[in-house]
């Protein structure tokens, strides 16, 4: 096993540039020449979930959600799209790291049972582990390949790697394929999954609900809106908490929310923290008075405004998936469906516990009004209020329609064009130097 390892380490950072041995052979737990228990294959997921990166906050950066509040030349090429042309010491949104993050799945699902066994526990660490593979692989092909559109399945994406064994080389694998992949994780994950909920604090763990909470997002991606809309219900039955802003307690995106599904993305670190601000466009989404989110969501910082989902030093704010998400994918999977009128009704279920009186009125006046395509805008929008800063709308711009995104830094204007071939990140240059096929 020493020298599976060992085979391992050398085949991934040859050719993917993953980490250093020393690194890599921190997955064998203290005292131990390989994991051989259930605990052992517990604290091995455990660490998987560790250096999982948080790229979220990275890619919020590229987003109309954001303004540079200042000229950190480190983040400059993520902030205006400009990887290919980047400095030395840019910032580069996380390769290898999620790669790692597989190659320990990897190990947990070719050695869990053969070395514990089959039990209840070692049915949800595996069921963990595909579904955590599954989740990295989706993470991989929003950032370096571009969104599926129904017709790209061809298209070559990312290196494809499911086994410890490496050798060779290691070639894009098309979206298909991929997707494939994942489908088959998740299937396999749904199979083993025992728990339906972990307590605040253990909650960044797998569980049956956050894999249908996964497969909705996965669905709405594809923009396959029966399963997205079947997969919605399936996750609320078992999780249909919200948070009432009219009875405010906490943030819903809190790892102690009664909205938690599952929380282990950082969206808001530390360096995008201090360099950036709302941007206006993203303030003007919200009604300052009546919508109750505002005032939780945002802090003033001289004449701009500053996301209060961020504490330093804490990871309170972790999200992955959470109630809200799952009722905004469920509204948008009824209206692309045609059932507007039943999409109107699970918006106004969410707003209801987001709206003051004056505010909640206002809305359903609003949507009334509205035409079918006008009424899709204002749900997006809706899901850009809700969700502001919890990392996911680099991803909502990219599967929709891929808007122009204008960015100053430096007193320069940077664009990003509608559609532009840059709302797919290029790999690396070091993931490059030391894989050519990408």
């Amino acid at each position: 096993m020493k020298s599976t390892i060992k085979t391992l380490f050398i085949a991934t950072s040859l050719s993917l540039g993953v980490v250093s041995c020393e690194r890599y052979l921190d997955i064998v737990p203290t005292g131990k020449v390989v994991p051989q228990t259930e605990e052992d294959f517990r604290a091995l997921l455990t660490r998987a979930y560790q250096i999982y990166p948080q790229h979220k906050a990275l890619l919020n950066l590229k987003s109309d959600e954001v303004k540079a509040a200042n000229s950190s030349e480190y983040l400059k090429a993520i902030f205006t799209w400009g990887e290919a042309n980047a400095t030395p010491g840019s910032t580069e949104v996380p390769y290898a790291s999620l790669y790692e993050t597989i190659f320990y799945t990897n190990y947990i699902i070719e050695n869990a049972y053969k070395y514990v066994g089959k039990n209840e526990n070692t049915n949800q660490i595996l069921g963990e582990a595909y579904a955590l593979r599954a989740y990295v692989y989706f993470e991989l092909i929003g950032i370096y390949a571009p969104a599926y559109n129904g017709s790209n399945g061809s298209t070559l994406a990312v290196p494809l790697v499911t086994e410890v064994n490496l050798e060779g080389s290691f070639p894009k694998a098309t979206l298909d394929a991929v997707y494939n992949q994942i489908f088959s994780d998740i299937a396999t994950a749904e199979q083993l999954l025992n728990q339906d909920k972990f307590s605040a604090g253990l909650n960044y763990r797998f569980t049956t609900t956050a894999l249908h909470a996964f497969k909705a997002r996965v669905y709405q991606y594809r923009k396959d809106w029966a399963n997205a809309l079947k997969e919605a219900n399936q996750a609320l039955t078992l999780n249909s908490n919200l948070e009432d802003f009219n009875n405010f307690s906490v943030l819903p995106s809190s790892y102690t929310s009664t909205e938690s599904i599952m929380n282990f993305d950082l969206p808001v670190v530390p360096s995008t923290y201090s360099f950036s601000r709302a941007s206006d466009e993203h303030i003007a989404l919200f009604d300052k008075t009546n919508d109750l989110r505002f005032s939780k969501y945002f802090k003033q910082n001289g004449s701009n405004w500053q996301t209060l989902k961020y504490n330093a030093g804490s990871s309170a704010y972790k999200c992955t998936f959470r109630v809200a998400e799952v009722l905004l994918i469920k509204a948008e999977a009824q209206a692309m469906l045609g059932k507007v009128s039943e999409s109107k009704a699970t918006l106004i279920s969410l707003a209801e516990k987001r709206y003051n009186a004056v505010g909640l009125a206002n809305f359903k006046n609003k949507i009334d009004g509205l035409s079918d395509t006008d009424y899709y805008t204002e749900l997006l929008n809706e899901r850009a209020r809700e969700l502001s800063f919890e990392g996911l709308r680099w991803q909502d711009l990219r599967r929709t329609n891929q808007p122009e995104i204008t960015h100053i830094f430096g007193g320069e204007t940077f664009k990003l064009e509608q559609g532009d071939a840059r709302y797919t990140v290029p790999f690396p240059k070091e993931a490059r130097l030391k894989n050519p096929e990408l």
